[in-house]
């Protein structure tokens, strides 16, 4: 599921360079219904990583950082349905969609520190913490918040690999 998470978003930000430069509308009902779906996926992933990770690594202290980003995510999710195009308009709206889109950035940040703690790790898992802890930083500046999705993608990829790593010692035993 994190392999179709991160093909998902790279359709996403493809769809939304098509969006931008067609205009068309058909193109962005795909854009509409895909971001929610992709959304819940990213915080059932999350969960299921955070699971993961105290029952193999016994991490501690990721409940804090896991679910204020889904809470954050949702609340995006949510501004995106309500807002849609208003978000993208100089305004209160604006400035308040990348308010909240810069903290979300920052609980990615602090996600993937708190990733980067846990002991005795795959050496993918403190590359997806990385990853989320680069791809967080870039999105808080909001500066860089189109090219915070390639770190982030690669941070799902990462899990993908953390997940199927998983599997294989499973496996084995």
């Amino acid at each position: 599921m994190s392999l179709v998470s991160a093909v998902g978003s790279l359709l996403l930000l493809a769809l939304a360079l098509a969006e931008g430069l067609q205009g068309s509308q058909a193109v962005g009902r795909v854009s509409d219904w895909l971001s929610p779906v992709l959304i819940l996926l990213g915080c059932y992933l999350l969960i299921q990583l955070k699971r993961f990770a105290e029952q193999r690594f016994a991490a501690q202290r990721l409940a804090w950082p896991v679910w204020a980003v889904i809470v954050c995510s949702l609340l995006l999710g949510v501004l995106d349905v309500l807002w849609g195009p208003a978000t993208s308009e100089l305004g209160w709206q604006m400035l308040s969609y990348f308010g909240v889109l810069a903290g979300y950035g920052a609980l990615l940040t602090w996600l993937g520190i708190r990733l980067r703690q846990v002991q005795n790790v795959y050496p993918v898992f403190n590359l997806m913490a990385w990853m989320d802890i680069i791809g967080g930083i870039m999105l808080a500046s909001i500066i860089l918040l189109v090219l915070a999705m390639l770190p982030l993608i690669g941070a799902n990829l990462a899990m993908a690999w953390v997940f199927f790593k998983a599997a294989a010692e499973w496996r084995r035993h």
